[in-house]
């Protein structure tokens, strides 16, 4: 039996380095991301993210988000057969330039 994670797999930044314009609601996290703001909330829900305690309405921040598509698009999302995006997509984080 193995034993569930203790936190998400993409933690939020402590609460004073979180800077004004990097925190987004499910829908316009999914937006700026091009998936469904369904996806936001199953990322929330499967343990990679989770949302700004203390905030009203579920607001999730920018740097998990992107860490958690780019492991779902190293992951497979890219793949049609599983309900991969369009070919043309890109995920919105880069790698490093080498």
């Amino acid at each position: 039996m193995t034993v569930p994670p203790t936190g998400p797999k993409f933690p939020n930044p402590p609460p004073d380095r979180i800077r004004p314009g990097t925190l987004l609601t499910a829908a316009e996290a999914a937006a700026h991301l091009g998936v469904k703001p369904g996806t936001i909330r199953q990322w929330a829900h499967r343990g990679k993210i989770t949302h700004i305690p203390g905030t009203g309405p579920r607001l999730y921040h920018l740097g998990p988000l992107a860490q958690a598509e780019l492991d779902t698009w190293k992951n497979g999302a890219d793949r049609a057969d599983r309900g991969g995006r369009h070919p043309d997509f890109k995920p919105c984080t880069r790698p490093p330039p080498p």
